[in-house]
């Protein structure tokens, strides 16, 4: 299956991800790395986040997680489609259109964008961490508190951006931590799949079509 990867801001101190469901800052920079580094993949945010921004991010697979059903859903999903928007009830489900759009469209990486609720779902099973950490003492009422001991984790990559009039609010440090012990999943399509029935209806619409690309990401995948 496609990696899991979260790609996040905070503040240090206090690991602040957001306040009155908005980001308590503006870093113009780290906004157009989220954007070419999410671009293409599927995403996989909570209600709140998508309310936040308002919109379906182009150029991908936008998945929601809710409780709340919404009758825009598209269940007919067109996986040749640049921009989508799915709603999901559940993390398998949010996780099953995810992975099928990222082995059809042969990309690496499925992201989890937030917020709080949304990180800690998928803890147990991703594999790298894009960390931004904003240097600022901000207010925040949703927080990101993970840790990157050096038993499990190592730093790949680290920047540090100075304030500047450009767009950026404050200075910050990118940094990319990967898990030592990657974690491999080996899960069918199938078994992630837990929801309604008109699911069957739009998955039996896209795989057919694209049976060659699944068998052949499979038997690649067999070789690990």
């Amino acid at each position: 299956m496609p990696s899991i990867s979260y790609i996040v801001a905070r503040s240090y101190p206090g690991n602040v991800i957001g306040y009155k469901n908005r980001l308590p800052w503006h870093l113009k920079s780290d906004l157009k790395r989220f954007r070419q580094l999410t671009t293409g993949h599927a995403i996989i945010m909570g209600r709140a986040t998508y309310d936040s921004i308002g919109r379906p991010l182009p150029n991908r697979t936008n998945i929601v997680i809710s409780n709340r059903t919404n009758p825009a859903n598209a269940n007919d999903i067109n996986v040749i489609d640049d921009t989508i928007l799915y709603w999901a009830n559940t993390k398998e489900d949010a996780l099953f259109v995810a992975n099928l759009v990222s082995i059809l469209r042969k990309t690496g990486d499925v992201f989890i964008i937030g917020g709080q609720t949304v990180f800690s779902l998928y803890g147990d099973i991703v594999n790298r961490v894009y960390l931004t950490q904003v240097f600022a003492d901000v207010p925040g009422d949703a927080f990101f508190d993970m840790d990157f001991p050096t038993s499990d984790w190592k730093c790949t990559y680290e920047e540090d951006w100075p304030k500047n009039y450009s767009g950026d609010d404050h200075p910050f440090r990118f940094s990319i931590y990967v898990r030592k012990k990657y974690k491999y999943r080996y899960e069918l399509l199938s078994h992630f799949f837990t929801e309604q029935a008109d699911k069957l209806k739009w998955l039996k619409n896209q795989v057919p079509g694209a049976q060659k690309i699944i068998e052949a990401y499979v038997q690649e995948n067999l070789q690990l």
